[in-house]
């Protein structure tokens, strides 16, 4: 039987909430996804940070069980009921509710150990061409009202990709429906900086830091297909899949030595 933790309780899976719930009715609320392995949160600390900031900023009010101390209490007795605290996708999704007071559900489930390593076969990826992504004070969320990603995903199966990228309000790259993008060229790393619109992925943060300790340029700015063309290398990163390598883009193809020695060097030898 599964289970999830409705405002720090343990309950089965059962109907949480009613029609008037308000990340149901407009996308009021903001969501995290972690990746927990042999009982250890990772990036447990980018996450609330993430979490706390994106609260502030939407005006959602904390309770005092929804802390950081009691979320991570939460998720590892989550993941050991519903036996996967060796390596679960965690899901926490936090809304507003009356008088600005957030409400929350965590869910746990199995992962897959083998997602931890880097993929053998690269990405193909194209641009998802029917949404543009707004640059606002919002736009780094990872905001409930997902549409123009949820829709890029589904382009993406509907299309044999495995990921499609996502542009904002100026026709330039913001990121994927389920990843950040990084881009390598002359052995210099770019990404969209968090002005351009693309969330604020705890992955791209980790990633970052990871450049600059090892002493690799990386430029956060503007990023236009046309560089996306002129790249050796691509790769996506996210919370659960880590580093993904890009294969092509359209009739571009790009090959992968930089993304899988920074992989190696970056990532312990369980997970390769």
């Amino acid at each position: 039987m599964k289970f999830v933790c409705f405002d720090g309780k343990m309950v089965t899976q059962q109907a949480l909430f009613t029609p008037q719930n308000r990340s149901f009715r407009y996308g009021d609320g903001i969501f995290e996804t972690i990746k927990v392995f042999r009982s250890e949160i990772l990036l447990a600390g980018y996450h609330f940070d993430r979490l706390f900031t994106s609260l502030s900023l939407l005006k959602i009010g904390a309770p005092d069980y929804l802390n950081r101390d009691e979320l991570k209490q939460n998720i590892l007795e989550l993941c050991e009921i519903n036996n996967c605290k060796n390596s679960a996708r965690v899901r926490i999704a936090v809304y507003r509710e009356e008088e600005n007071n957030a409400g929350f559900v965590i869910e746990g489930n199995l992962l897959d150990e083998k997602i931890n390593l880097l993929n053998e076969e690269g990405w193909i990826i194209d641009i998802y061409p029917h949404a543009r992504k707004s640059c606002d004070a919002f736009a780094n969320l990872k905001s409930a009202n997902y549409l123009p990603y949820v829709l890029a995903g589904i382009y993406a199966r509907e299309n044999n990709l495995d990921e499609c990228l996502v542009l904002n309000s100026e026709n330039k790259i913001c990121d994927a429906s389920k990843a950040n993008i990084f881009i390598v060229l002359n052995n210099e790393v770019h990404t969209p900086a968090l002005h351009q619109g693309c969330v604020n992925g705890v992955k791209r943060r980790f990633i970052i830091e990871e450049l600059k300790k090892a002493g690799i340029v990386i430029h956060q700015g503007i990023i236009s297909e046309e560089l996306l063309m002129q790249a050796n290398e691509v790769f996506l990163t996210n919370a659960i899949n880590d580093i993904r390598w890009v294969k092509s883009f359209r009739d571009k193809n790009y090959n992968n030595s930089f993304t899988k020695a920074f992989y190696k060097k970056v990532f312990p030898p369980v997970f390769q």
